[in-house]
């Protein structure tokens, strides 16, 4: 890291940065002080009003749904269906009571799915003794059910649309209304059910404050969105009392204490559905941050805006130009352009950067011009010899075998042979260094493995599978296949009388091409293929030139370290030799 003296820390990018923000903060700091002072009141009544208007739309939107619930229960009333089966219904044909039942249910689906807070629709019917619902066709009526059904009527004609009982709310509809006497039967009933999940759910909505809470209350039951919350009892019965000696409609707001915690409470009381509504937020979780901020705000805000725009400017004059000046300057040096000097008028730590951004441009200059040149072009020395000691490696056993066959008198083999080496020594014979396109290759070992089936006679089945056609044009090293082919002959499968088989197939991906050749010898022990894998990842400088470290060694040089040689054992016994040729994706070009 740079060590500046005293001198130059006076002229440093982070002095100045200091003493900017260090003047400009501190009126920002005096205004902010004083703003502290204000704003708690003012917040206060915002939030006020912003609950009181909240707990109105929430109430009336929940009012208006119950409302809606009850209208449409009360067009089913008149409904022929249902006063057929509820009078003459027992009169009917079994026929036409199922079909009218049926239809009855398709009208009590759609009361269900009509309101967002309906969960089961009912029609309980005592002449037939049955009950109709929504999830059910008919029902047997419990005994005991008309008598509950009667108390039940006289609670509702005292004005109590919505009542409670185990737990669950429900509307209903009497048919007729009022009885003539206490003792006669409803003629029917009308109930939808009222999920309490759903209204919970909606309570939950109204109540966004982390330790606020909401409740729906009448004189009989009570929904609340979080029972655990400690201060919703104790609120309730404070907004009950009040609502008690109101009973008129109306919403109020009010502080109220529980604990020693202040919570802030809305409340709305309808008489249409005997209902109140309410919901209560900690002080402390409205006013404790936001009593600090409304006037600040804006100050600061202005503040900001003016400080940002200065703070800005001076970065771009101190900072941002000279910066920009150095990544032109990287930009012009990756295009290749090394001939560069910066100049910078400030002592600062960007007159350090320029001087060693000059010295680094030299430096590489020098290692382009007398390092980097003798490097590609010891490779290339090192590639053109790797390839030109590997042609002569075929010729002497190839001849032997002629001169046996022709010995022998064995004409057709030997005119076979004759073809094969002809082509084999005219591919051989080519150019030192130059690639070949793998289908070329490939042709080759195909005549390669033709020659060494005459010296094999019938010991031996070998194939070679189809070139995938996207790869013919595939420029590769020459020879790369053969010393591999020619290793599992000589030391896999040259003691083998029968039964010997040889194969080479391909698996070819996008990014990667693996050539794999397999044979049934006598394989290699498991630290043989440890010691050969080693030595094809982690080549030293005297390497082998022949066989294939050799071809291990040519595939790095052309196509990079991920290609190469990997060898591992065949199942069922013997050696499978695997060729790895990195590809580029996107040309369709080895890497």
């Amino acid at each position: 890291m740079m060590q500046l003296n005293w001198q130059n820390w006076w002229f440093s990018i982070f002095t100045k940065l200091l003493a900017l923000f260090f003047i400009m903060i501190l009126p920002v700091y005096a205004m902010a002080i004083h703003s502290n002072e204000s704003g708690s009141h003012l917040v206060s009544n915002e939030i006020s009003s912003s609950l009181q208007a909240q707990i109105s739309f929430y109430h009336n939107s929940l009012n208006k749904e119950i409302d809606r619930m009850i209208q449409l229960q009360r067009q089913y009333v008149v409904d022929d269906d249902l006063l057929n089966l509820s009078v003459i219904g027992e009169g009917l044909p079994d026929y036409d009571r199922s079909l009218m039942m049926r239809q009855l249910q398709l009208k009590l689906n759609l009361i269900k799915s009509s309101g967002i807070y309906a969960t089961v629709a009912k029609a309980y019917i005592p002449s037939l003794q049955r009950i109709i619902s929504t999830d059910d066709l008919t029902t047997t009526l419990p005994l005991g059910q008309i008598e509950q059904l009667k108390k039940e009527r006289e609670l509702f004609t005292n004005g109590t649309p919505i009542y409670a009982r185990d737990g669950k709310l429900f509307i209903r509809e009497f048919y007729p209304t009022k009885a003539v006497t206490p003792e006669r039967d409803p003629v029917f009933v009308l109930e939808t059910e009222i999920s309490v999940n759903e209204l919970r759910n909606f309570l939950l909505q109204i109540s966004s404050f982390k330790k606020s809470g909401s409740a729906l209350v009448s004189d009989a039951w009570r929904i609340s969105s979080d029972e655990n919350n400690e201060a919703m009892t104790p609120i309730i019965e404070r907004v009950q009392s009040q609502v008690a000696k109101q009973s008129v409609n109306g919403r109020w707001i009010e502080n109220i204490r529980v604990n020693n915690q202040n919570y802030i409470t809305a409340f709305e009381y309808a008489s249409d559905s005997n209902t109140t509504l309410l919901v209560f937020v900690p002080e402390s979780d409205i006013l404790g941050p936001l009593q600090k901020y409304k006037k600040f705000i804006l100050l600061m805000s202005i503040a900001t805006i003016v400080l940002i725009v200065l703070v800005s400017y001076w970065i771009y004059q101190v900072i941002h130009k000279p910066l920009s000046k150095m990544v032109r300057a990287f930009r012009h040096m990756e295009s290749g352009n090394l001939n560069l000097v910066l100049h910078h008028k400030s002592r600062d730590e960007f007159n350090y950067l320029y001087r060693q951004f000059n010295q680094m441009a030299d430096r590489l200059r020098t290692l382009i011009y007398e390092v980097y040149e003798k490097q590609l072009q010891k490779q290339q020395a090192e590639l053109n010899q790797l390839q030109s000691q590997i042609k002569p490696h075929f010729l002497y056993n190839s001849l032997y075998l002629l001169y046996r066959i022709t010995k022998d008198e064995d004409y057709e083999n030997s005119l076979r042979l004759t073809k094969y080496l002809g082509d084999y020594f005219r591919y051989i014979t080519k150019k030192a260094g130059e690639d070949v396109p793998l289908s070329e290759e490939w042709h080759h070992v195909s005549m390669y493995m033709e020659i060494q089936n005459v010296r094999f006679s019938n010991r031996l089945k070998v194939s070679i599978a189809e070139l995938p056609e996207d790869k013919h044009h595939l420029l590769v090293p020459r020879l790369i296949m053969q010393p591999l082919v020619e290793n599992a002959y000589n030391y896999g499968l040259e003691h083998t009388l029968a039964n010997g088989e040889l194969t080479i197939t391909v698996e070819a991906g996008e990014k990667v091409l693996k050539i794999l050749i397999e044979d049934n010898g006598i394989g290699m022990t498991v630290e043989d293929m440890a010691i050969w894998n080693h030595r094809f990842t982690n080549p030293t400088g005297n390497i082998d030139v022949s066989g294939m470290m050799n071809v291990n060694r040519r595939l790095q040089l052309k196509f990079g370290d991920e290609s190469g040689i990997q060898v591992r054992p065949k199942s069922g016994g013997g050696l499978c030799v695997i060729l790895t040729i990195r590809i580029d994706k996107e040309e369709g070009k080895p890497c």
